[in-house]
């Protein structure tokens, strides 16, 4: 008999406070749960949001539910045919969370002396293998990984660590940078500094390395004012230059203050154009700046709806944008999936699953719908 794990729940993550809606297949209740995760490794404790308004569509089975020995046999059978069973490991993936995924990986060697990882690699790949190596690698490790990716690309584009910096918590950050320090034996400020050129450099370390207040705490309406006629008082330029004034306006408040911000200037401007639309006409100022500046904007007034854009962004160019694609779903499963799917709908009038469906297709299609569907994903 498989042994039965008792310690394996991971919370949702969002952006902002509040509490589980009613619909939540996650126990309400907070001494359970807590008394779970207090044997999850302090480094997934400390990665956990403290956010639970927000729903994504991956929880995993709650234990005693959960059999890593029973999962790994299941995949082992899935891996050993004359075809590979690609169906019955998308099913594992999608009905377990990451932490559990962790436990299958170490029964599966443990009971057959092998490495999953290697299995799977070699039975499956393309699109499929990228994305089921991304949701077996643990949450703050594979961002530390993309992050790192980003900040060293010798091209410049940096606009995943620009995502990474803008969408993580505060306590998410501080263990990417543990885990940075560990992985590459440098620490993510350094590795900026050297990497990444000039005030966008100075700015991005701001954002990553720089301890942000939470969400919870009340609005000082007198300091939203104060910041608002700040940024009033700058040109988009002058203001895309001064890291002094992103510092204090950017890098270190609130999200929910940094909204209130851009919403009182939007109203202080009148009639006149609203900071978005400066910022995307614009043609003076460097590209990654205003990247990130048009980043700040959107994720302060609507974290999934930016997600919902990046998804469509990756689907509407020539070719879709695989990365993005298996990047986004992967990292917000757990988290806000289910929300993006929402927004999606609604800012452009036709589902994800649809637009989904004209970009991938064969196992990594049904991989991606799999993730990306709450019933399919929830009911266990």
């Amino acid at each position: 008999m498989p042994e039965a794990e008792t310690s394996i729940t991971i919370s949702r993550i969002g952006s902002n406070g509040g509490k589980l809606s009613s619909s939540s297949s996650i126990e309400s209740n907070g001494a359970s749960t807590s008394s779970r995760r207090r044997n999850m490794p302090m480094m997934y404790q400390m990665y956990e949001s403290q956010y639970e308004d927000l729903r994504g569509t991956v929880y995993g089975p709650e234990s005693p539910d959960f059999f890593p020995a029973q999962a790994s046999e299941n995949l082992k059978k899935a891996l050993s045919g004359i075809e590979t069973n690609d169906q019955a490991i998308i099913n594992i993936l999608v009905h377990h969370n990451n932490f559990q995924r962790q436990k299958i990986l170490s029964a599966y060697e443990d009971m057959y002396e092998k490495s999953l990882i290697s299995d799977i690699e070699e039975e499956t790949g393309g699109y499929f293998l990228e994305m089921a190596l991304a949701l077996f690698k643990p949450a703050h490790v594979l961002d530390t990984l993309q992050l790192y990716k980003s900040v060293s690309n010798r091209y410049g584009d940096h606009s995943v660590a620009v995502e990474i910096a803008c969408t993580r918590s505060a306590r998410q950050l501080k263990v990417i940078r543990e885990q940075y320090q560990q992985d590459f034996k440098k620490t993510l400020e350094k590795d900026i500094n050297v990497k990444v050129e000039g005030i966008f450099g100075r700015m991005l370390s701001l954002l990553l390395c720089k301890s942000r207040e939470e969400d919870g705490k009340r609005l000082d309406e007198e300091l939203v004012n104060r910041h608002a006629n700040l940024m009033l008082s700058q040109t988009v330029d002058d203001l895309s230059r001064n890291v002094v004034i992103f510092e204090q306006i950017f890098a270190v408040k609130s999200w929910r203050h940094i909204a209130a911000v851009l919403n009182r200037a939007d109203e202080l401007r009148g009639d006149r154009r609203d900071i978005e639309t400066i910022l995307r006409k614009n043609k003076t100022m460097h590209s990654e700046t205003r990247l990130m500046l048009l980043t700040i904007v959107h994720v302060a007034r609507n974290n999934q709806l930016y997600f919902a854009e990046k998804l469509r962004n990756a689907m509407s160019g020539e070719r879709p944008d695989h990365s993005t694609i298996i990047r986004v779903i992967v990292t917000r499963s757990e988290i806000d999936m289910a929300d993006i799917v929402e927004e999606y709908k609604s800012r452009y009038q036709r589902s994800l699953d649809f637009d989904i469906q004209q970009s991938c297709s064969g196992d990594y299609l049904r991989l991606v719908q799999s993730t990306i569907n709450p019933n399919g994903a929830i009911n266990i």
